[in-house]
């Protein structure tokens, strides 16, 4: 609210100084894009770690299960944007940088072995032959660069824009679901549920080794049931709390405002990948395209 930036977003990777030889790969303008690079991989992966938080939140409200057809709206949002975000993760890490690095490697070696091999389908293959020079090396390390900040579309206005809002709605998301989480204090039943297990797991070891009178088998009979009884206690009146709060119509109008917001962002952001996987140029969005989308039930379910 007063404009100040999160550790988050300042964090940043720099060099004060770049000792030569090095200076001549890792340029300012070198550094700037690797740096665009980072930024992009460090926010996206803070984003789904966060869905990845409220994941493990929603794992608590599950024993309530009065409240599992009402939560179910809740669940289908986060399962979606977590869905988004995993796949767009592995996208840029697994497809996109990992591979490109391997072939700017293999580019680079092959310079040194002097020449290609008959077999040879290298990214970079049109900079693999004869290549025995600095400027043939940094050659193929920027065409390494840009071509990985191009397939995480860093390179296109309107993709990283529109990229930019999906991956804020589900940071608001998840900030949401925190406070919500806060409010009906899951936190501390958890705390209690924790300590529970434990104590059913010390019961346990006690029924298999005990062997005394009948007196201290009834009086692990009482302790257990007094356990039971505490836990559908704690479980009602838990139920009762979250039951009030999702009942809200405040509540019901953030769910809905933003799967609005989200599924909006979603198909527009599809139809950009759609209409510009068409060209043979653009063989990655397809790729994305494929594994946002892998049985086409989001474009089918959007009208696309």
């Amino acid at each position: 609210s007063d404009g100040r930036l999160t550790g988050v977003e300042a964090f940043m990777l720099d060099f004060h100084h770049v000792p030569f030889p090095t200076s001549l790969v890792l340029s300012p303008r070198t550094i700037t894009n690797y740096q665009l690079l980072f930024r992009h991989l460090f926010f996206a992966k803070h984003v789904e770690r966060r869905l990845v938080g409220t994941w493990l939140d929603h794992q608590m409200i599950k024993e309530l299960q009065p409240l599992r057809k009402a939560l179910g709206p809740t669940y289908c949002l986060r399962h979606r944007m977590l869905h988004f975000m995993q796949n767009l993760v592995y996208y840029m890490m697994f497809e996109v940088i990992e591979p490109n690095w391997q072939e700017m490697e293999r580019a680079i070696l092959l310079s040194y072995q002097g020449g290609t091999t008959r077999n040879d389908t290298s990214k970079f293959q049109h900079h693999s032959q004869q290549q025995h020079t600095v400027d043939d090396v940094l050659t193929v390390h920027s065409e390494f660069l840009q071509r990985s900040l191009k397939e995480c579309l860093l390179t296109n206005r309107d993709h990283i824009r529109i990229l930019t809002k999906l991956m804020t709605t589900c940071l608001l998301f998840s900030d949401q679901m925190k406070r919500f989480i806060e409010t009906t204090q899951i936190d501390d039943e958890r705390n209690k549920l924790a300590t529970e297990e434990r104590q059913k797991r010390q019961r346990k070891v006690v029924d298999t080794g005990q062997m005394g009178s009948n007196r201290e088998k009834r009086k692990i009979r009482e302790m257990r049931a007094s356990a039971q009884a505490a836990r559908r206690a704690r479980i009602k009146e838990q139920t009762e709390r979250i039951s009030r709060e999702m009942n809200s119509e405040s509540y019901k109008h953030m769910i809905r405002r933003f799967d609005e917001v989200f599924g909006s962002n979603l198909a527009e952001f599809m139809s950009q990948l759609m209409s510009d996987s068409d060209g043979r140029h653009h063989t990655h969005l397809s790729n994305l395209c494929t594994r946002l989308d892998y049985n086409e039930y989001v474009t089918r379910s959007m009208g696309l």
